[in-house]
């Protein structure tokens, strides 16, 4: 189970995060402006809304509304299970801040083919230091960015 939490962590730290949803649901899509634009505020807000969903336990929501380069990836249960195993033990998040936007193209070997974006935060537990949640969006071929991942690191 460790190296199946590895596998999902890395696939989601590998696609270094873009940006979401266009309906406001837990994985949110960014709005739709020039094929493969990024607008980092929306990345960010974006990026909030998942790692929210992620503090109410909304993880399977996430997936269900993932690119489908991540539903290839990973089966629902298995990410659902990676999250919960990495997340869960922190507790509830005291404190969280943005730390940057990113974007990285994917050339089919570390990463699928595609336009990626994330956002990272810093969060604060009680009691627990404070992590890095890195949330991944991809930019789908239908030129939408979809949730692609999330991932904690110390």
């Amino acid at each position: 189970m460790k190296k199946l939490v590895s596998a999902i962590g890395v696939l989601l730290l590998l696609a270094t995060g873009i940006a979401a949803a266009q309906q406001p649901s837990a994985a949110p899509q960014a709005a739709r402006p020039a094929p493969g634009a990024i607008e980092p505020n929306a990345i960010r807000d974006a990026g909030m809304r998942v790692v929210m969903a992620v503090d109410a336990g909304q993880v399977a929501k996430l997936w269900d509304e993932a690119s489908a380069v991540t539903k290839k990836s990973v089966t629902r249960d298995a990410f659902v299970a990676g999250i919960n195993k990495s997340r869960q033990p922190l507790g509830k998040t005291a404190n969280r801040n943005w730390l940057s936007v990113r974007r990285q193209s994917g050339d089919g070997n570390a990463l699928p083919p595609g336009l990626y974006a994330s956002t990272e935060f810093l969060a604060e537990f009680p009691g627990k230091q404070p992590i890095r949640e890195l949330v991944s969006f991809r930019l789908d071929e239908d030129g939408i960015w979809r949730f692609a991942g999330y991932a904690v690191q110390p």
